[in-house]
């Protein structure tokens, strides 16, 4: 059983994709669409059949890298803190680097699979509707 999702834009939008003959992404700002094409702020009046792939960011990955940074950084700073104020010694813990690092190296290792490519082709299609004529 299939699921139908629409990812919606809107002018002003910005968009990231892939057109045929590009090697890298394009990031930019819909200006306007017609039923054919869509208007870019860089790219200019492209059509729809020149775009190979849309690219969406994974908000749960994105929110996933940013409390592995923010904890590793705040579990290295605190740990370290406390040792200092009660004049433990060493100040910095080999557990504490290697937790800390640890955490702050899967933020990292997560860069990858921030944006999720959704291919054109035999299950996506690309298509305007004029809300306008409604």
């Amino acid at each position: 059983m299939k699921s139908l999702k629409n990812f919606k834009y809107y002018q002003e939008d910005e968009i990231i994709m892939k057109c045929y003959g590009s090697d890298g992404r394009i990031t930019d700002r819909i200006l306007d669409m017609t039923d054919t094409t869509v208007i870019f702020n860089i790219m200019g009046e492209m059509r729809l059949e020149e775009i190979s792939g849309i690219y969406r960011e994974n908000w749960l990955i994105r929110i996933l890298r940013g409390f592995t940074l923010l904890g590793g950084v705040a579990y290295f700073g605190l740990d370290s803190f406390n040792r200092l104020i009660n004049n433990d010694s060493p100040v910095i813990l080999t557990e504490t680097l290697i937790i800390s690092g640890g955490l702050v190296a899967f933020s990292f290792a997560l860069i990858p699979f921030n944006y999720r490519k959704i291919n054109k082709g035999k299950n996506w299609h690309l298509r305007t509707i004029d809300l306008d004529s409604f």
